[in-house]
């Protein structure tokens, strides 16, 4: 009789394990974040919808570049064909109440972590690498950190530099940091809302030749315009547009500009960065220093 009791007992036991491991198990997956890379909109599907397709989404209200939206949610999307990004969107982060970001307007990085590339990046079919850059933007130089903290300063920039971008962070407090090659961080608010970037990501239309499509950026207007000094013995050509098409006026050496638009093409011949220091007066940034 004993012996039953104790086999009955060792039963339940063993029944009471197997319910337990039988369980789901509470995992800590990463918080991630949506960084927008440049001046935009919100999208929404209409209250209450869950989009499913791109062609769902509508803009609603402005969203800053370089702000950091916690992810609540993330819904693949059947893309569309557009100019806009929610319009090829293949993928919709939800970040509060019927109030979407789609993958090609953002950087998505995990909370807290240190990473080379956003997860929303797709690694490119054709030539070229996804790069990002940004200009910093301020009214004076910028310190760099050699951490995304400001414990240690380690060294500074100018206004009206383009740096590429080879690590982001987006902190616990909200903060989004940008690594500028070799351990030399700067906060992103100092750097214009809009970075300059050619990047891939999923494209899922229906039919489609290619699974990626290409978002890209290369104008800047300041907010801080900066002058640009022209250096050398001799005159520098300008050009009408951030090209070599057609040549305007002769900028005489040693003479100083006011600049307040910036592009850059990262990936192509003329990359620059080009500065528009008038009216059809571009001049590349070979000609130039920011003294």
């Amino acid at each position: 009789m004993k012996k039953l009791v104790w086999l009955l007992g060792l039963g339940a036991l063993l029944v009471g394990l197997s319910f337990i491991l039988q369980q789901p198990q509470t995992v800590n997956a990463e918080t991630m974040v949506a960084i927008p890379v440049e001046d935009s909109s919100f999208v929404t599907a209409g209250k209450g919808v869950t989009p499913t397709k791109a062609t769902q989404l509508q803009p609603t209200g402005p969203v800053y570049g370089l702000s950091a939206w916690k992810i609540q949610a993330t819904v693949p999307l059947i893309s569309d064909r557009g100019p806009k990004p929610w319009e090829r969107a293949s993928a919709a982060y939800s970040i509060g109440p019927d109030t979407w970001l789609v993958d090609g307007q953002v950087l998505v990085v995990p909370q807290g972590k240190v990473v080379t590339t956003p997860i929303n990046f797709q690694s490119r079919i054709f030539s070229g690498e996804n790069y990002v850059a940004g200009i910093v933007d301020n009214d004076g130089p910028v310190a760099l950190w050699g951490s995304p903290d400001y414990n240690q300063q380690v060294g500074t920039v100018k206004p009206g530099s383009v740096w590429t971008i080879t690590h982001y962070y987006a902190g616990n407090d909200g903060s989004v940091w940008f690594d500028l090659g070799d351990n030399q961080w700067i906060p992103a608010f100092y750097f214009n809302n809009n970075l300059f970037y050619e990047f891939d990501t999923r494209f899922t239309y229906p039919g489609a030749t290619y699974p990626q499509t290409t978002q890209t950026n290369v104008i800047a207007k300041l907010q801080h315009s900066f002058v640009v000094t022209v250096h050398g013995d001799d005159a520098k050509q300008a050009w009408e547009s951030s090209d070599y098409m057609y040549a305007t006026m002769s900028l005489n050496p040693n003479s100083q500009w006011l600049c307040y638009s910036v592009n850059y093409y990262g990936n192509e011949v003329v990359s620059g960065p080009w500065y528009q220091l008038g009216p059809k007066t571009w001049l590349p940034a070979s000609y130039d220093s920011l003294d």
